[in-house]
């Protein structure tokens, strides 16, 4: 799976670890009022999330719930700008890869030889700045991730809501949680399915490419999420 996942922060037999979350479950259904696939302006209606995003990568953007820890301004600045460089970057080197063109013929002069090396040249130049700013790229997205992880919240790809990961402390309708094993996990949801050696699957009732992933380190579970693989981010 080429997302991040969310870490939760609970006990085993998932127990929740405030007034507010004791009346809220994480399941196939959503998380409270958020439900995969719902449009950006239903999503910030519900009141659940932070006004403002959280970090943009491509299409897809980040959002917090209401009252998690704001992200730094300036890092968000500074990781928009990356963004638009990356991007800008990925064009010069499109446009100079058209450039080169093919190959002088056997007949060409020096000057043929000299200008088609040139564009090669500047080709490379292009596609190694991209190379670069990929690097910057990646580790903005690690970053973000682990935030995700961290805090919980929603991303979405384009207008649509791809992802849905709990709060620190949130469990599921059929009260599995951080460290449930493989074995509490099956009898909770006969329906689950293996996707490798570490990931399970429950899939949403009645939606294509959308499953609540359950993801197990050394037989723990580690963290869960609501996940429309339909939906991409680029």
């Amino acid at each position: 799976m080429a997302t991040a996942l969310a870490a939760v922060g609970c006990t085993s037999g998932a127990q929740s670890s405030s007034p507010t979350q004791d009346a809220k479950h994480f399941d196939v259904t959503g998380f409270g009022k958020l439900k995969l696939g719902m449009s950006k302006q239903e999503a910030l209606a519900t009141g659940e999330l932070a006004a403002t995003g959280a970090g943009k990568s491509g299409i897809c953007e980040d959002y917090r719930y209401q009252g998690s820890p704001a992200p730094d301004p300036q890092e968000l600045a500074a990781e928009a700008e990356i963004e638009q460089k990356y991007e800008a970057a990925k064009k010069a080197a499109d446009a100079a890869e058209a450039a080169v063109g093919p190959a002088p013929g056997a007949n060409a002069g020096a000057a043929d030889y000299a200008t088609h090396a040139e564009k090669l040249a500047a080709s490379a130049e292009a596609s190694n700045k991209v190379v670069q700013l990929s690097v910057e790229s990646t580790q903005r997205i690690a970053k973000r991730a682990e935030a995700r992880e961290a805090n919980g919240g929603v991303m979405f790809a384009g207008d649509k809501i791809r992802m849905i990961l709990p709060p620190p402390g949130a469990t599921t309708a059929k009260n599995i949680g951080k460290d449930a094993t493989v074995e509490q996990l099956k009898a909770a949801y006969p329906n689950v399915a293996q996707k490798d050696d570490e990931t399970f699957e429950v899939p949403v009732p009645d939606q294509q490419g959308q499953v609540l992933s359950f993801h197990f380190t050394g037989g723990k579970l580690t963290t869960f999420l609501l996940f429309n693989g339909e939906a991409k981010c680029s």
